[in-house]
């Protein structure tokens, strides 16, 4: 489901970065309303927070917790290139998605609409993983995304050191590993990996 205008708030951001995204905003406004920070504490939690990847080096990154436990806000890190670890980082600590620093203003405004919507990586913008080589069975579809986790799942790596290889959330890594679960009926990593084995996939 869109949300149109997203109420986007930026926290962490130096005074340049949050102008020009203030000016995009302004740009856009049957797209983006900005939302001020702090809220009021009766105030409606923005579709969206736009948190700098810095602010976990300028601070301890208990902002970011709260921001991910305590309000219903999406949280959309914007990436540093930099600084990839201050990236995965962030998402580790259930950041929902990054986007960088260097994107274009279409590339931002999809983001942003992506994490409002809830669907920062749609599937219909993801080839199939047979474009990979991997020998799917007959009614089999895995996206990319999940052929991806099968294959990092298959090298024996923990649900975090995927998230932070791939700049997701953990929580997301978990999406992708249930959906892709579900599709090859599998019940746990060890018939995941003997599933990926039998069916000649490639490494990631």
């Amino acid at each position: 489901m869109s949300v149109s205008p997203v109420r986007l708030t930026v926290i962490g951001a130096n005074g340049i970065v949050a102008r020009g995204v203030a000016a995009l905003a302004a740009e856009f406004p049957d797209r983006l309303r900005m939302v001020p920070y702090p809220w009021p504490p009766a105030a409606q939690d923005p579709d969206v927070v736009l948190y700098d990847a810095v602010g976990l080096h300028t601070g301890d990154g208990h902002d970011l917790d709260l921001l991910v436990s305590e309000t219903a806000a999406a949280v959309l890190v914007l990436a540093r290139e930099a600084r990839p670890d201050l990236t995965g980082c962030a998402l580790a600590r259930g950041a929902d998605g990054w986007v960088s620093l260097e994107a274009d203003d279409d590339e931002l405004l999809a983001a942003i609409e992506s994490a409002a919507a809830g669907s920062l990586e749609p599937e219909s913008g993801t080839p199939d993983a047979a474009d990979s080589g991997l020998r799917l069975p007959e009614g089999v579809s895995l996206s990319s995304r999940e052929a991806e986790m099968l294959g990092y799942i298959a090298q024996d790596l923990r649900n975090t050191e995927i998230a932070e290889r791939c700049f997701l959330s953990v929580n997301s890594v978990k999406t992708y590993i249930r959906s892709a679960y579900r599709k090859i009926e599998v019940n746990n990593r060890a018939q995941a990996v003997l599933w990926w084995v039998q069916h000649g996939a490639p490494q990631p």
